[in-house]
C-alpha cells in the first residue's frame, strides 16, 4: 500500500512538473511573440507612398528637398498573350539613408472568368508603365503622385481596359498614401489611351470584378457614414455600383427606389 501511494505521488510529481515545464515555454513563446509585436519593422515593411514634409525653393529656376523613396520596378506583365502588349509597375521602397536632391531649371533628376479572362493583381504602386512593342509606345499611365492598390486588365472583344483601385490623397492624414485612405477607380482605355477617374463621395472602393457576359464592371463600395475617413466594415454599410466600359460611365445595379423599399422593411415602416 506503501508503495502504491509513494509511486502515484512520483506520479503526480512528473506529471506536475511537466505541465510547469509546458506552462513556462508557453509563457516564454508568448513574452517573445509580444516583444516582437511591439518593435517597429515600419523601414521594412510599410512602403506606402509618404507625404512629402519639406520642400525648399533655392529660387524661381530650382527646389530643394529630402528625398526617402527611390523608384523600383516589377518585371513586365504581358497583357495579352496574343499581343506584345506589357504592363511595367512602379513600386517604392524606403531608403536607408535620406537624400538631399535639388532640381535645377531644365534637368533631370481573383479568378479568371470563362467569357472575359481577367486577372486581379494586388500591391502599392506609384505607377505604371505602359509598353506596346509592336508600335514602340512606352509611356506613364499617371502624371500625378498616386498610391495604385489594386488593379487589373480587361479585355472584351475590341474594348481593352486596364482598371485601378488607388488614392491620390492623404484622407487620414497619417503621413502616407496607401490603402487606409479613399479609393477611387481608374480605367485607362488602351483604345485612345484615355485615363478616366471615378470618385465616390464619402465612399471608398472596397473591391471591383467584372460582371461575365456583359459590359459591366461591378464595383463594392464602403459609405463612411460618420465621415471620420475610416470605413468600418462591421458597422458601416455598403453598396453596389457598376462601370459601363463601352460607354465610360458609372451606371447603378440597384435603383434608388428599391433601396428605399427593402430598409423600409428592415425599419418595419408600413408603406
Amino acid at each position: 500500500m506503501d508503495k502504491l501511494k509513494r509511486y502515484n505521488q512520483k506520479l503526480l510529481a512528473i506529471i506536475g512538473t511537466t505541465i510547469l515545464v509546458i506552462a513556462g515555454i508557453s509563457i516564454i513563446f508568448g513574452l517573445g511573440a509580444f516583444v516582437v509585436s511591439l518593435l517597429d519593422f515600419s523601414n521594412a515593411d510599410n512602403h506606402g507612398l509618404k507625404v512629402p514634409t519639406e520642400t525648399t525653393t533655392i529660387n524661381n529656376d530650382s527646389i530643394e528637398f529630402v528625398r526617402t523613396q527611390a523608384i523600383t520596378f516589377n518585371s513586365p506583365y504581358q497583357l495579352d498573350t496574343a499581343q506584345s502588349k506589357f504592363l511595367i509597375a512602379v513600386g517604392q521602397v524606403n531608403l536607408k539613408t535620406e537624400e538631399k536632391v535639388r532640381i535645377e531649371s531644365g534637368g533631370m533628376s481573383k479568378i479568371s472568368s470563362y467569357e472575359y479572362p481577367y486577372e486581379s493583381h494586388y500591391g502599392l504602386f506609384n505607377n505604371f508603365i505602359y509598353y506596346n512593342n509592336e508600335s514602340g509606345i512606352s509611356h506613364k499611365i499617371f502624371d500625378e503622385r498616386i498610391a495604385i492598390t489594386s488593379w487589373l486588365f480587361l479585355k472584351i472583344d475590341s474594348i481593352e481596359v486596364l482598371l485601378f483601385k488607388g488614392t491620390t490623397t492623404d484622407d487620414n492624414s497619417d503621413g502616407q498614401i496607401d490603402y487606409n485612405d479613399y479609393q477611387s477607380l481608374f480605367a485607362y482605355y488602351l483604345n485612345n489611351q484615355e485615363l478616366l477617374r471615378y470618385n465616390f463621395d464619402n465612399k471608398t472602393v472596397l473591391e471591383f470584378e467584372p460582371m461575365n457576359k456583359t459590359n459591366l464592371v461591378s464595383i463594392e463600395l464602403g459609405i463612411d457614414k460618420d465621415k471620420d475617413f475610416d470605413f468600418e466594415n462591421r458597422s458601416e454599410p455598403k453598396e453596389i455600383t457598376s462601370l459601363n466600359v463601352r460607354t465610360r460611365k458609372i451606371q447603378p445595379i440597384v435603383i434608388d427606389e428599391i433601396k428605399h423599399d427593402i430598409q423600409k422593411i428592415v425599419d418595419g415602416v408600413k408603406n
